[in-house]
Formats: C-alpha cells, sequence, structure tokens
C-alpha cells in the first residue's frame, strides 16, 4: 500500500485548502516507504489526518522553492528575502518529507534530539564541534544542505512549523517506547544512512562511472541539464532533484559529498523503481562520477568543519571520515601521503579508504601517548609550553588536563607533570 499524501496549499490570509496530490508528476514518483512493509512498528502519516499546526510544515518540506525558496510565498519579514535560493525540496532528501527507511527519515529525530538529561546538552556534532539540539539541526541544513547564507531563528515560525511536523512524523511510530527513544527502533526503520559492507577497501572509478551513470541515471537526472534534475516553476517542486550545480546541488558539507555514503544511498533507493539492482562497485562508481571535481557545487558549511579539537585534545579532523574531502587537513597528513606517491585528493575522493583511517588512528594513538606535545611534531620543546599558556588563558579544552571542565591551576601542575615524563 502506498501513503496517499496531500498538499495544503496556502491562499490569502492564511486560508489553508487540503487538495489530494499523489507525489506523482508525469511518471516521476517520489520515494516512497512501503507502508505494508513497516505496519508492524510505523504508521504512515497522511497529511488529512493532521491538526492544522502541521500543514505549514508539510508544506515547507515538500513545496520548499514554492515557500521558502527563491520563488517561494514566504520570506524574511525584516528584509523579504527568500530563506533559500536553491530550489530544491526538503524532500528530496528526506524521502517522502522522512518518511522512507534508510531515506534520511526524521521520526527518530525528535527523541535523537533530546539533551542528555545530566549535561542539558544533545548530540555532539563533530563536523562543527557543538552540541546540537533539533532546531540546531535545521539551522545546520539551512545553511549547508539548502545552501543558505542566513537561517531562521529558533522562535521563527518556519522553525516552529518544521518542528510541529517532524513530531508529526515521529507520532507514527506506534510504540511510545520508540518515540522516546529512538534507539529502539528496529534495523529495518534505517535511521541511520545506508551503507556497503568493505567499502573501505575499494577504489571508485569515475571513468567508469560516466558511463553507468548515461544508461542508469541520466534519463531523469539530466532532464534540464547534465545533472540539473527536472524542476518547473508552475509545480512547486522539483520533479527530480539536481545532483550538482552551484545552486541547486547538494553543498561539499553535506553527508552526500562522500562517495561511499552516496554510493550506498543510491543502491538503496535508485534507480527508481529498481532499487538494489546497481552492485556495490556500480553504486561507488556512479557516486565517484556524480562527486568528482569537475561538477561544481556550493561550498555550504565545508570551510567551517573540523576547525576544532575535540574535548579530549585530539584534533577532530582525525575523527573525519576518511572519504569527506572538507574542512580542515591535519598537518603532515597530506604530505605523508604524497611522499608514498599517492594522490591524496584522489584518494578521499575515490578511495581506497582504509590506509588513510588506518594512519590517523595510529596518529590518535600517538597523540594520546604523549598529550603534552600540543605542537604536534614528536617532541616537547618550549613551543609546547607556550601553547599550553595560550590555550589556558583562552580556556580551549586541550588545556583541561584534569578532565573537569575547568581551568585551574591544577591542570597547569599537571602539564608540567606530563611534560616533564616526557614522550614515549
Amino acid at each position: 500500500m502506498k501513503m496517499k499524501p496531500w498538499i495544503v496549499v496556502v491562499l490569502g490570509a492564511g486560508t489553508l485548502v487540503a487538495v489530494a496530490d499523489d507525489l506523482d508528476f508525469d511518471g516521476h514518483h517520489m520515494v516512497e516507504p512501503d507502508c505494508d512493509a513497516i505496519s508492524g512498528w510505523y504508521e504512515c502519516r497522511s497529511i488529512d489526518d493532521a491538526p492544522p499546526e502541521v500543514h505549514l510544515g508539510y508544506e515547507y518540506m515538500h513545496l520548499t522553492s514554492s515557500t521558502l525558496g527563491p520563488d517561494g510565498n514566504t520570506t524574511y519579514p525584516d528584509t523579504g528575502e527568500p530563506y533559500v535560493t536553491t530550489v530544491t525540496s526538503c524532500s528530496s532528501c528526506h524521502f517522502s518529507g522522512g518518511q522512507v527507511p534508510f531515506g534520511s527519515p526524521v521520526y527518530q529525530s525528535p527523541s535523537k534530539y533530546t539533551p542528555n538529561p545530566d549535561t542539558g546538552l544533545g548530540p555532539y556534532f563533530r563536523p562543527l564541534g557543538y552540541h546540537r539540539d533539533l532546531e540546531d539541526s535545521i539551522i545546520d541544513c539551512f545553511r549547508n544542505c539548502m545552501n543558505a547564507e542566513r537561517a531562521p531563528t529558533k522562535d521563527d515560525p518556519v522553525m516552529i512549523a518544521l518542528v510541529e511536523y517532524i513530531h508529526w512524523v515521529k507520532d507514527g511510530l506506534r510504540d511510545p517506547a520508540m518515540r522516546a527513544d529512538w534507539t529502539l527502533l528496529p534495523p529495518e526503520a534505517g535511521p541511520s544512512l545506508p551503507s556497503i559492507a568493505g567499502v573501505s577497501t575499494m577504489r571508485a572509478d569515475p571513468l567508469r562511472g560516466a558511463q553507468l551513470y548515461n544508461n542508469r541515471c541520466a534519463d531523469c537526472h539530466s532532464e534540464d541539464a547534465p545533472g540539473q534534475g527536472e524542476y518547473r516553476v508552475g509545480e512547486g517542486r522539483p520533479r527530480i532533484p539536481a545532483l550538482w550545480g552551484i545552486r541547486d546541488g547538494y553543498s561539499k558539507g553535506a553527508a552526500f559529498y562522500r562517495t561511499p555514503v552516496l554510493g550506498a544511498y543510491v543502491q538503496k533507493h535508485m534507480p527508481l523503481d529498481e532499487p538494489m539492482t546497481l552492485s556495490d562497485q556500480d553504486a561507488i562508481d556512479i557516486a565517484s562520477f556524480i562527486n568528482a571535481p569537475d561538477k561544481p557545487r556550493p561550498e555550504g558549511m565545508a570551510d567551517e568543519m573540523y576547525l576544532h579539537d575535540d574535548a579530549d585534545g585530539i584534533p577532530s579532523t582525525l575523527r573525519k571520515p576518511a572519504d569527506w574531502l572538507v574542512g580542515y587537513e591535519y598537518p603532515g597528513e597530506r604530505e605523508y601521503f604524497e611522499s608514498q606517491g599517492v594522490d591524496y585528493e584522489d584518494m578521499i575522493l575515490n578511495g581506497p579508504w582504509a590506509q588513510l583511517a588506518a594512519w590517523r588512528a595510529a596518529e590518535i594513538v600517538r597523540l594520546q601517548s604523549c598529550p603534552a606535545d600540543l605542537t604536534r611534531d614528536g617532541r616537547l620543546d618550549f613551543f609546547d609550553v607556550s601553547a599550553f599558556l595560550n590555550a589556558f588563558v583562552g580556556q580551549q579544552s586541550i588545556a583541561d588536563f584534569t578532565g573537569d571542565g575547568l581551568f585551574t591551576f591544577a591542570d597547569v601542575t599537571a602539564f608540567l607533570n606530563v611534560f616533564s615524563a616526557g614522550c614515549p
């Protein structure tokens, strides 16, 4: 059984009118959940059963361009500018508005982002180095995925509507315990992105991927132009989302810019109506072609990522996925691999990724065995003392040698003791 979604059209004076919409445009279907298959744990949501406060959030998710986008009817009240400049729809990534297993669903999000009762903090988001709640994650999506320079505040009506919608999707979970704790969801719920087993040892071939793309993907995703998908202004949303493009493509900071992640997503859901017909190699080859450096795409928040140290003093870039070419480069990493005759950027984009992941893991072990080497040059000297003092004065996490979250004389003593002991 397929869902029977509805579109809510906003008329003058904020009047809401629900009209049937099968999410089908001239044979171009959206990826939809198999409602019968998941009925044991989830009841597919239909907007005609939703309370009024959910309708706007539904519209923002499905009709993003004609509401929040460049052709939209909802703008920032202080400037009149659109909320987003891309024509991409939220449901282009969050299939069926976030109800498809392994299709970036949102039914787990309210629980996932519930603050820890002991710390009051939401989950740690390593790329940007902070703990975020549900609203923070939406703000990051506007800035990084929708390529917006500005994002709605947490009390913006657009934000409130989106949060209401996400909670409504969550209420489709039949078990109240799953609504409260997303880790109780069954594996087939797919709250995380899909993956390909053993992909870290594989190597993608973008040239072969180009041929596969032309044979299996281009009929839909190159309808308006190569990689531009298919969009008609009067229809309010993309028929088929763009895979690249400086305005409408996903950014370099998006998870899909990781070739193994995109490959697994493509394999799980594409080609449309023929999912799981691509081999592992086919999938990552297509993904590597889509993510190739010659494809224009916006930066998003890529340049802001991994510029910090984690709470234990380890540079976050050493915990960055080996297949993600964003943010800060760990000092000496590129030089090491290039000295071995490896094309550093090609390795990150096309693999194999296991060697880079192993190198970073070994570097973490080295740093943990000699934490006073704050300059990370393999020796202890005046420069490490200077780095500690600067971090201590600036209350940076790497100077918290007692691990208590405070910056006191005890940290100075602890640092000096470690420094005096030397590196193994």
